[in-house]
Formats: structure tokens, C-alpha cells, sequence
């Protein structure tokens, strides 16, 4: 009985430990994506996103969404 306990642990302390490497290696590509993204969006903040420090502007903004698809405006348009 003693080495079917002992076959049991060993074989569970293998398959934590591969287990946790795969864990470890699909976690690892997902946070060096995340970090080069946020490195990205960072680099690339629009000047007037930002307030008089330097900082992200927190505060409300006003946008413009465009709901209708033909949002063009014509010269020969009259109406």
C-alpha cells in the first residue's frame, strides 16, 4: 500500500509541476502582449488628451458620433 501512496504523490507532484509550467508559459505570451500594448497606447496619447501637467485628462469629454450613413455634406446640397 505504501508504494501506491508513494507512485500517487510522485506522479501528482509531476503533473503540478508540468502543469504549472504550462500555466506559466500560456500566462507569460499573454502579459508580454499586454505590456506591449499598453506600452503602444501610451506612446501614442493624442497631445490634447492631456491636461496642463502632462497628465490623461480625466474630466467629461464632448465626441461627435456620426449616426447616419450618408453623413456627408454636399456644396450642391440645398436642403
Amino acid at each position: 500500500m505504501e508504494e501506491v501512496i508513494g507512485s500517487l504523490y510522485t506522479f501528482a507532484l509531476f503533473g503540478s509541476f508540468l502543469l504549472g509550467v504550462v500555466v506559466t508559459f500560456i500566462g507569460k505570451s499573454y502579459l508580454d502582449s499586454y505590456i506591449d500594448n499598453a506600452a503602444y497606447a501610451k506612446s501614442i496619447t493624442h497631445p490634447e488628451m492631456l491636461d496642463e501637467n502632462g497628465n490623461v485628462d480625466q474630466s467629461e469629454l464632448l465626441y461627435l458620433r456620426l449616426v447616419d450613413d450618408d453623413a456627408t455634406i454636399d456644396d450642391n446640397d440645398d436642403d
